[in-house]
C-alpha cells in the first residue's frame, strides 16, 4: 500500500506522533545518524526535518524491533531512501521486509493528524478546540495526570473525541513557553478542601 507523502516534511515531534515514538526515540535517530534530517531555520532557532524514507524506517523500526542490530538498521534506511513510494518490500542481502502494514499504520497516521488538526482553530496564535473557548492546551496538560473521563467532568462540553485530539495536538504541535497547571482549578480546589486547609481551627 502506497503512502502519499510526496516531498512532504515532518518536524520532530509530528514524526514522532506519526510514528508513534517518543520525541527522545527520533532524537536519538537522528543524533546519532541512523536517519538523516534537514536542518531549516524558524525563526531563531534551527528545526530538523523528516522525510518520507525517515518516516517509513521509524514506523517500520517499532515493528522489527531488536531483530536486526545497528548496521541492520542502517542498511534498512538505506534501502528505504533509495525506494519509490509505491514499494511494498525493501530487500538488502537475503532479507525482504514487507513494508505493507507499517506504511498502512503510517497512512492511519496521517489521516489521523490531518483530522486533529481540523478539530483545532487557531484564534491569536492560541490553539481552541473548534466551536468553544477552551484552549487546547488546557486541556491537554492534564493529561495523563487525569484521566480522560476525569478531564470530562470537568469540561462537560466536551465531548471524548475532542479531549483525545487536544491531547493529540500537543503531542504533535507542543506548547511553547509558560505550560498550563496540570491539575483543573476544579481539581485543586477539591484537594485544598479536602485536605482542611480551609478548616477553622
Amino acid at each position: 500500500m502506497a503512502i502519499d507523502m510526496g516531498d512532504m516534511e515532518f518536524t520532530v515531534t509530528e514524526a514522532s506522533f506519526l510514528a508513534d515514538r517518543s520525541t527522545t526515540d527520533v532524537q536519538n535517530a537522528v543524533d546519532k545518524k541512523v536517519v538523516k534530517s534537514t536542518v531549516v531555520k524558524a525563526g531563531p532557532r534551527a528545526q530538523r526535518l523528516l522525510g518520507r524514507a525517515e518516516l517509513r524506517f521509524l514506523t517500520m523500526d517499532r515493528e522489527i524491533g531488536e531483530a536486526l542490530s545497528g548496521v541492520g538498521k542502517r542498511r534498512l534506511y538505506e534501502e528505504l531512501s533509495r525506494l519509490p513510494e509505491k514499494a511494498t518490500t525493501a530487500r538488502f542481502g537475503a532479507l525482504v521486509v514487507d513494508l505493507r502494514k507499517s506504511d498502512a499504520k503510517l497512512k492511519r497516521r496521517l489521516r489521523l493528524l490531518e483530522t486533529i488538526k481540523g478539530s483545532i482553530k487557531m484564534k491569536g496564535g492560541e490553539p481552541f478546540i473548534k466551536g468553544t473557548d477552551i484552549p487546547a492546551y488546557q486541556v491537554a496538560a492534564l493529561y495523563p495526570a487525569a484521566s480522560i473521563e476525569e478531564i470530562l467532568e470537568d469540561f462537560p462540553s466536551l465531548k471524548r473525541g475532542q479531549v483525545e485530539h487536544a491531547i493529540d495536538f500537543a503531542r504533535a504541535y507542543p506548547k511553547k513557553g509558560r505550560p498550563y497547571p496540570s491539575i483543573s482549578l476544579k481539581r485543586g480546589i477539591a484537594s485544598l478542601i479536602k485536605s482542611g486547609v480551609f478548616d477553622d481551627d
